[in-house]
Order: structure tokens, then sequence, then C-alpha cells
């Protein structure tokens, strides 16, 4: 996932390398920015604006060093294509964007407009396979084959299959377990698993699902209270996840080895859940996470996943730290975004922006 460093400005790349510390690339708004969420090939940005007063979810894609950021709207599909009769409609909602392998360049995402109804969409097209209930949290696969959602459409909340090369045909039904609802889905970087979580009156539990064209699940951890969010590692091999069944009133930050008897590691104590789960570094070697610590305004740490104890506090100048994500650049360096209050320095901090830096 190379980012291109031509398309960030030149002072901010300076300026970070220099200092050492994150700087903001988006706009200030009547609202918080969140859930930064890196293209493929590290070159676009996408995050989300939420405005509290007027209750709305905006979502932006900024091109650094382009321009303004642009606003994705969702827009009606006419009967003839997937290209055909579009026509805006005002929206309520719209964010958790799924970016598409590179060759694509684009995004899938779930939008709400003024009448509740919440549906896919392709960015700069249409809804995608449109129905009554609620679709949202998409997975774009590494080959852009498929996108993973779940849908209310059967009355709980399943997980779904949709061919992107047949995108006019219905989805298929991949989830059937009974009394619960399927959500987070995630693929392993060779696009052949998906990890999600089942959600029961019981807690949430991590799942696998092994061969797509089967569909067969088959529950991973037995822990008790809540698993959540799982993120696969660059290599397939491992899992990462959230669980808070040490102590309830507070989420860890855990790694599984698949296929492995052994019980998983617990990495770091006390964590934000991250809007996609953890992110790992491009080489597999670390996490990088915001501590939940109200009092030393949220940092983020990176962790050895090897080795818990391995530990280092990111010198990012940012406070009230929250979602984050990672690009690979191409002089090898990892490119962080973050939604943070502002920089430790700053007189007034009102809203969140993303800050972007690189990781040292």
């Amino acid at each position: 996932m190379p980012l291109s460093f031509a398309l960030l400005p030149s002072v901010l790349v300076a300026t970070a390398l220099a200092q050492g510390g994150a700087r903001p690339v988006t706009p200030t708004y009547e609202g918080n920015c969140q859930s930064p969420t890196w293209s493929r090939n590290g070159a676009r940005l996408a995050y989300e604006v939420n405005d509290h007063l007027r209750k709305t979810i905006e979502l932006y894609v900024y091109t650094p060093g382009a321009g303004e950021p642009r606003r994705g709207r969702p827009v009606s599909r006419g009967s003839s294509g997937l290209t055909a009769g579009f026509q805006a409609r005002t929206e309520q909602v719209a964010h958790e964007a799924s970016w598409g392998p590179s060759f694509v360049d684009r995004f899938v995402y779930s939008a709400t407009d003024s009448a509740r109804d919440q549906d896919l969409y392709l960015d700069g097209a249409g809804a995608l396979s449109p129905s009554p209930g609620a679709d949202g949290g998409a997975a774009w696969s590494p080959d852009g084959r498929w996108i993973a959602f779940t849908s209310a459409r059967t009355g709980q909340g399943d997980l779904y299959l949709l061919d992107a090369h047949q995108i006019d045909q219905p989805p298929r039904r991949l989830t059937t377990i009974a009394d619960g609802s399927e959500l987070f889905p995630t693929w392993s970087p060779d696009g052949t698993r998906l990890a999600f979580v089942a959600h029961s009156e019981q807690g949430d539990g991590l799942w696998l699902i092994e061969e797509l064209g089967q569909g067969l699940s088959r529950r991973l951890l037995s822990l008790g209270h809540t698993q959540t969010r799982p993120s696969f590692s660059p290599d397939g091999a491992r899992l990462a996840f959230y669980s808070n069944h040490l102590q309830p009133d507070r989420f860890d930050l855990h790694v599984l080895t698949l296929g492995s008897a052994e019980a998983p590691v617990l990495l770091a104590e006390g964590v934000e859940l991250n809007h996609r789960g953890p992110t790992w570094t491009p080489d597999g070697k670390q996490i990088v996470y915001v501590q939940d610590h109200k009092d030393a305004f949220d940092p983020i740490w990176s962790v050895n996943t090897r080795d818990p104890a391995d530990r280092a506090l990111l010198a990012t100048g940012t406070v009230g730290n929250g979602d984050l994500d990672i690009a690979l650049g191409t002089d090898g360096k990892a490119w962080l975004a973050v939604s943070a209050q502002g920089k430790v320095d700053d007189a007034v901090r009102e809203f969140k922006r993303i800050y972007v830096m690189p990781l040292p």
C-alpha cells in the first residue's frame, strides 16, 4: 500500500519529520472528525464528520496536496444499470467507508436517508442491493471480488456476500447463527477467510468462515463477556481483537494465533476501541493503539506483537486521541492518521480533526 509522498504537502512532510509530531490535514468543521481510513494504495484518506447538533455524520475523501476534501453523497440508481439515472438525495448519516483494491480506487459505505432507510452505496454511484432494513459494516475483499456486509433484511442481522463482478445480482447469505447478529466482518489478506463477531444475549464472540463457498462458520474462542472487532495480521496467521473477559468494565488488546491451541496473548490493558479493530503496522511486528487514560489525554502507543513488554509511546504531540489507521509509504515508512482533539500546546481545542505523521 504505497503512500505517494508527492501527494502530501511538502511543508506537512518536512514539519512532521523535523518535529516528530502529527500535523492536521482536515479543515475545522462544526463537528468531530473520526474514523480515518486510508485507501489501499495510501493515496487518499476517507474520514467522517460527526455533527452532534445537527445529528448528522458526513463522509469526506481527501487527497493530500490536491485541494479541498470532497464530500461523499449517496445517489439514487436508475433501473438500467449501475451508473444510469443518478439523482442526489439528502442523507442524515454517511459512514463506514471500506476501500476496494488500488485498481478500483473506490469505496463502499453505508448511508441513512431522511426516511431512515440504510443501504450500502458505491462511491459516486448508487445503492448496492437495496432492501428494507439496515445494511452496513461493509468489508471489501483484497482482490476486489467480494463485499461482505451485515444486513437486517432477514430480521436479525446476518452476514451477506455481494459479488462485485455481478453487482446487480442479489447477495448471498453467509451466516445463519440462531438468536444473534453477525457484525464486523474482516477479510484475511489472501481473501480466503472471513472473521466476524456474533452478537447474542450471552455476549459477543469471534467466529471464522474458512470456506466461503460452503459458508461454514466456527467459533474461535469461548472466553465469556465480549470479544470484538477482529483484525488479521498482514501475513494472515494471527488475529488481534478487543476483549473485556478479564475485567468487564475495561477492554484489553489481545492477539490469537490461528490454528494453535495456545491461549490468546494479552498485549495491552485498558485500550480505546478503534473503529475497524486493532491496527497492525505493515510489517506485522507491532500494533498501534490508543490507551484509555483520560488523565494522560489518551496517548498513542505501539506494542510488539511477539513481546508485549516491548512497547513505546508515540510522540504525536496530539491529545484526546481516538480512531486511527496506518498506510505504507513508498520509502518504506508507515504513515499514521489519527482523530485527535488537538495539539498539546493548542490554546483552544474545540472539535476533533485528522492528524497525520510518519511512524518512527
